[in-house]
C-alpha cells in the first residue's frame, strides 16, 4: 500500500480496508475525472453538508469490499450505473444500504459509524455529523456518488478515498483542548502527603487539626464553621466535635480530628464522643484520622460515623482541581493564623507551599 501523508489514524482505517499493496493509481483521464468528480461534489458542499463527506466515504468502502470477494468490480468502468449494481446485488429490506452478496452483507452504516468515530474522536473534527443514520437513511439522494465509487479501480477508490480524506481535514475544524505547561499543581494533596506534621514550637495535632480544617472549608463550602485551638476542649467552647460546621442554626457536620492509628483498642476511647453524635442527632459525624484499620473502620460505619484517613482523603483529592485545593490550602493558613493563631506555624506552612506552588499568592505573607 502506498503511504499517503495523512494522520495515523487515517491511515490505520486504509489498512483496515484496502488489501496490503495498492497499485499506484494511474488511471485514464476518464477515471481521474472520475475522481475529481467526487472530491469536488464533496468539497463544495462540506460547508453546508458535513454528511457527504461521510456517505461518500462509505460507497468507496462497500465498493471495495464486494470488490474484494467479486470480480466484477476490478478495473473502472465508466458506464456502471445504479441499475447496474442493484441488478447484480440484492439488497436487505432495510433503510439504510446494505448489500448482499454470498451469504454475507455489506452495508454503508457500520462503515459510517467506523468513520463517525474517526473523525470525531481521533481526528478531532467534532462537527463531522453524529446521527449517522441520518444521511446513510438517505443514501439515495447521493446516488450519483454511489456510481463513482462503484465506476472505480481499486487505485482509483484509494486515491479518492484518500483525497477525501485531506479535504475533510483540511475544511473540518480541528478542536483540540491545548494542556497547560506546567500542569496546575496540587498543593492540598502535597500538603497531605508531605507536609511535617510535627514541630518542636507547635503544640501536638496542630497542623492535622489545619489541614481537616482547611479540607472541611473546602468540601463543604456552603457551610459555617466553629472550631478552636488544638488542647481546647469542646466542650468548654459549646462545640461538639473539634470542627462543626452550621447551616443557619443547625449543625450538618461534626468533624473529629485524630492525628494517630486508631484501630479496635482505642476506637472507643478516641471516638466515643463522636459516635454517640451519631446516634443521638442527624448530624453527619466524621472521624478524620491519621491511619484507620480495617476493623475500627467498619465499627465507626456500623454505629453512623464516616471514617476519613489520609488514604481516603489522597484518593477524594484526585477528583479536586488546582483551585478546590487552593480553597483548602488557604482556609488550612486562616486556621493556623485566626484560630490558632500561631505566626511560625503560618510561616512553616508557607514555607511548604513555596515548594509545591510557587506563584501561591498566599505567599505574599512568606517573611524572607
Amino acid at each position: 500500500m502506498t503511504d499517503p501523508e495523512l494522520p495515523t489514524e487515517a491511515r490505520e482505517f486504509l489498512s483496515d480496508h484496502f488489501p496490503e499493496r495498492v497499485p499506484v493509481f494511474d488511471g485514464t483521464p476518464a477515471e481521474r475525472d472520475t475522481v475529481q468528480s467526487m472530491v469536488a461534489t464533496v468539497a463544495d458542499s462540506l460547508h453546508d453538508n458535513v454528511g457527504e463527506l461521510g456517505v461518500a466515504l462509505d460507497f468507496l468502502i462497500v465498493a471495495e469490499e464486494l470488490s474484494q470477494v467479486d470480480g466484477w468490480r476490478s478495473g473502472f468502468d465508466p458506464d456502471i450505473t445504479t441499475d447496474d449494481i442493484f441488478d447484480r446485488y440484492d439488497t436487505k429490506d432495510t433503510k439504510t444500504l446494505t448489500v448482499l452478496y454470498d451469504g454475507n452483507q455489506y452495508g454503508i452504516r457500520s462503515v459510517q459509524n467506523e468513520i463517525r468515530d474517526l473523525f470525531i474522536y481521533d481526528l478531532r473534527r467534532t462537527n463531522f455529523p453524529s446521527s449517522p443514520g441520518h444521511h446513510t437513511g438517505n443514501w439515495r439522494d447521493y446516488s450519483d456518488l454511489l456510481e463513482q465509487a462503484f465506476r472505480l479501480s481499486r487505485s482509483g477508490r484509494f486515491e479518492a478515498t484518500v483525497r477525501l480524506f485531506e479535504v475533510g481535514l483540511e475544511k473540518l475544524q480541528e478542536k483540540r483542548l491545548e494542556s497547560r505547561e506546567p500542569a496546575f499543581p496540587t498543593p492540598f494533596s502535597a500538603v497531605v502527603r508531605e507536609y511535617e506534621r510535627s514541630h518542636p514550637d507547635e503544640n501536638g495535632g496542630l497542623a492535622f487539626q489545619a489541614i481537616a480544617y482547611g479540607y472541611s472549608k473546602a468540601e463543604w463550602s456552603h457551610l459555617s464553621f466553629r472550631a478552636s485551638k488544638v488542647r481546647t476542649g469542646s466542650s468548654r467552647q459549646n462545640r461538639y466535635g473539634d470542627i462543626d460546621g452550621f447551616l443557619g442554626p443547625d449543625l450538618m457536620i461534626s468533624v473529629e480530628v485524630k492525628d494517630l492509628l486508631i484501630d479496635e483498642s482505642n476506637v472507643d476511647g478516641e471516638l466515643g464522643t463522636t459516635i454517640q453524635l451519631a446516634e443521638d442527632t442527624t448530624t453527619v459525624p466524621i472521624a478524620m484520622c491519621r491511619e484507620l484499620s480495617d476493623g475500627a473502620r467498619n465499627h465507626l460505619r456500623s454505629r453512623g460515623v464516616e471514617p476519613l484517613d489520609d488514604g481516603d482523603l489522597l484518593s477524594e483529592l484526585r477528583r479536586w482541581d488546582y483551585h478546590k485545593q487552593n480553597r483548602a490550602v488557604q482556609a488550612t493558613l486562616h486556621y493556623l493564623a485566626n484560630v490558632e493563631e500561631n505566626p511560625d506555624a503560618v510561616q512553616r506552612f508557607l514555607q511548604f507551599i513555596e515548594e509545591v506552588d510557587e506563584d501561591n499568592r498566599a505567599l505574599d505573607h512568606l517573611i524572607d
